[in-house]
């Protein structure tokens, strides 16, 4: 491995930098073919239009690229290793060295995980998000670099005196999550069946019938997405209800996959609180469309978001997406003080996206207060890499009172509270039928 670093430190420290991470090229093979050089570069907002990756950090980016970044607040060369592969990792970041850690460049770190291992398993913990680096260019078209923010439908002011209002049934909500969560029996194809986890093929399998049975019975148009992802194969469900102005549409979104537990919370949650704002709006006559998606493998690394995302941007079809609500974990509140998160890191226009629903939370008189965070750790971010607006809904994991159930087996119905999770889902809601409703 061989490193160099441009940043605005001295001198010495670059050597150090060097020193540290490169390696003696006398014991290389001369046969080898030569490994292949990345730059990873932290960056101002939308400075660089084509990267291999691209994490949000609240100022501005960690790019990877090919070829070298000018004007890069910090940047390091690295070269690829024969026997393990890259990744980015996302924290927070302990103050040693991560296992095979290489570099850390705008509060990230990058790390070299040994072929055949799992990057949890060999950082040791689930709380680390780690993105290989990948292997095709993505190239911003310029329609795409902060673009125009997803106005309300009808071109009516966001939040009027009109502003649409839906209401979540509290009943709804707890009586689906239940079944989605092992906690209830489902019937699925004429026999009864509990949904225990979410993880191995057939748990995942059993939750795309039921999901399917749901909106079907919500009358909307349901169906899969298939991909395939290096060694893995998932599915994601789309389910839409469409809008008089069919070259628009807003994407609502969870995962429905879990660590091979009941998943109440992580995120289960999510996929009912879509599900109960798709009820809601099942008979409203919407200006644009509404695409329900329920993401596979977010827990393997938000594979199901990114192979749905690349292919709407290969399609063409990432220009009709106005935004995307991302609903990750909206069950849990432990001291009822009503916290969450809006998660946009000032990502292009997500921002704006943001504010729409904590200005829907406020006018709703919810009781929610929304508190800062920034990650890339959710399906949100697969559509930040293409340059559409989208925001991570989620209670507060970031600050103090994340849900110590977390990936555990004891993540099921009984950590909930009920009430919160309507006021969560309300807020979004209302901002789902202010964009959708004319």
């Amino acid at each position: 491995m061989m490193a160099t670093c441009r940043n605005r430190s001295s001198a010495a420290a670059r050597c150090a930098v060097f020193a540290l991470l490169s390696t003696s090229c006398a014991s290389g093979d001369a046969g080898a073919p030569a490994a292949e050089v990345i730059h990873v570069s932290h960056v101002g907002k939308d400075t660089v239009s084509t990267f291999l990756n691209r994490l949000a950090t609240e100022a501005g980016q960690v790019v990877v690229t090919r070829a070298a970044v000018d004007d890069a607040w910090q940047s390091v060369a690295l070269k690829e290793e024969h026997d393990s592969s890259l990744h980015v990792v996302e924290g927070p970041l302990p103050a040693a060295a991560l296992p095979g850690e290489r570099a850390r460049v705008g509060g990230l770190a990058v790390v070299a995980i040994p072929t055949g291992r799992e990057p949890h398993d060999w950082l040791g913990s689930h709380r680390y998000h780690a993105e290989p680096i990948a292997e095709t260019e993505v190239v911003l078209p310029p329609t795409r670099r902060r673009q125009a923010a997803p106005a309300p439908a009808g071109g009516r002011a966001a939040f009027a005196g009109d502003a649409a209002d839906i209401h979540i049934d509290a009943e709804f909500l707890e009586a689906r999550l239940k079944e989605l969560s092992g906690a209830a029996p489902v019937t699925l194809g004429g026999r009864s069946v509990v949904l225990r986890e979410r993880g191995s093929e057939s748990g995942r399998s059993m939750a795309r019938t039921w999901l399917r049975q749901q909106y079907e019975a919500l009358g909307f148009t349901v169906q899969e997405h298939r991909y395939r992802s290096g060694w893995s194969q998932g599915v994601n469900v789309t389910a839409d209800k469409p809008g008089a102005d069919p070259s628009r549409v807003l994407i609502l979104s969870a995962h429905y996959d879990s660590v091979n537990n009941a998943g109440a919370d992580d995120d289960g949650s999510g996929v009912v609180s879509s599900l109960a704002i798709a009820h809601a709006l099942k008979d409203a006559r919407l200006s644009i469309g509404l695409r329900v998606v329920a993401f596979d493998q977010e827990e393997n690394g938000l594979l199901g978001s990114k192979a749905y995302a690349r292919m709407l941007d290969q399609n063409g079809q990432l220009e009709q997406v106005v935004g995307v609500l991302d609903l990750e974990m909206t069950g849990y509140d432990s001291n009822d003080d009503g916290h969450y998160h809006v998660i946009h890191c000032n990502e292009n226009t997500s921002s704006e996206l943001a504010a729409q629903v904590e200005a829907a939370a406020t006018r709703g008189g919810l009781g929610l207060t929304r508190t800062d965070a920034c990650t890339n750790r959710s399906d949100h971010a697969a559509f930040w890499r293409y340059g559409a607006p989208a925001v991570a809904v989620s209670q507060d994991f970031f600050g103090d009172d994340g849900n110590p159930c977390y990936h555990k087996r004891c993540d099921t119905v009984d950590q909930l509270n009920w009430d919160y999770m309507r006021r969560l889902t309300q807020a979004v809601g209302l901002v789902a039928a202010d964009l959708l409703i004319e």
